[in-house]
């Protein structure tokens, strides 16, 4: 069964907000990522071991620490694989995978399994939960 066309303008809107964040991410611009944002929006961060909560003023605080890690690491490549989203009226949940690679001087690469949660505000989709994973590698041994 095919979409209904506000159906899949609502999917390729999501799609294009996952995009958006990543792409204002490796430009280093926290207020570009900011935009994507819902006022409420919650993060758990692959490398931040707390959820990043309390409003914009919090998540400036993380990004200041995130992006001047992430910059003196080195250059940053990402490959966003196709998101499998679905929408319900005003929200939307966007699940995809997340391939990244820090050069030297920081050199680091890995795979990252993402769910986007999105909330359609004054006609515009939203960031409101952004939850990143290590993708594993496998079952771990059930003795030790």
């Amino acid at each position: 069964m095919q979409d209904d066309p506000q159906l899949a303008a609502d999917k390729a809107a999501v799609a294009d907000l996952v995009k958006r964040i990543f792409a204002s991410y490796q430009q280093f611009d926290p207020a570009l990522v900011e935009q994507c944002d819902a006022p409420e929006c919650t993060i758990w961060d692959l490398f931040e071991p707390q959820l990043v909560q309390g409003g914009s003023a919090a998540r400036a605080q993380f990004r200041k620490k995130d992006m001047s890690d992430s910059e003196q690491r080195g250059p940053l490549s990402i490959n966003i694989e196709p998101p499998l989203i679905d929408v319900w009226g005003d929200f939307a949940v966007a699940r995809y995978y997340l391939d990244y690679e820090f050069q030297p001087p920081g050199a680091l690469r890995g795979r990252v399994r993402i769910t986007t949660v999105a909330r359609r505000i004054d006609g515009e989709w939203r960031r409101v939960h952004h939850h990143e994973g290590v993708v594993p590698t496998g079952r771990p041994p059930l003795t030790a």
